[in-house]
């Protein structure tokens, strides 16, 4: 994982263990909105091994949006998101297959759309992502295919 790769990462999530070792988790919510000084964003892509990279590309295209006379940098991560930054994690680490992602989905009053959850799985060449709704619109698709009543 690069400099760049785990600021964002451990600006989104919370986490444990070190740079080599990391366990990204969220307790409640992704933090979705990150700022960033410029000057540790420009250190940052200076000394990134991978100019082609997922991340370096999605900053050096936010800084071509950005005023000049700003200071910080607003990344705004649930549009940019954080599949490709672990897609190529993947990608350059032997010791990974892939990277899980399972949220859950709750709210405090009871109802039909507010529980449920999704699971991402991000390889080296694809990110899949279902969510428990699909997934029970699948099954009872395929058991209605197949002559089975769908509970």
């Amino acid at each position: 994982m690069t400099l760049l790769e785990h600021r964002l990462l451990i600006g989104m999530f919370s986490h444990e263990g070190e740079e080599d070792s990391v366990y990204f988790f969220a307790e409640d919510y992704v933090n979705d909105l990150l700022h960033l000084e410029l000057s540790e964003v420009h250190q940052l892509l200076e000394v990134d091994p991978y100019p082609d990279g997922y991340a370096v590309t999605v900053i050096r295209e936010e800084l071509r949006k950005l005023d000049p006379v700003e200071g910080e940098l607003a990344l705004d991560m649930s549009v940019i998101g954080y599949e490709g930054i672990f897609q190529d994690i993947v990608r350059r680490c032997d010791a990974l297959d892939d990277v899980e992602v399972v949220a859950a989905w709750t709210c405090t009053k009871m109802r039909p759309d507010g529980f449920g959850g999704m699971a991402t799985l991000i390889t080296a060449d694809a990110v899949e992502t279902m969510s428990t709704a699909s997934f029970l619109d699948e099954a009872r698709n395929r058991l209605k295919a197949e002559g089975q009543a769908a509970a």
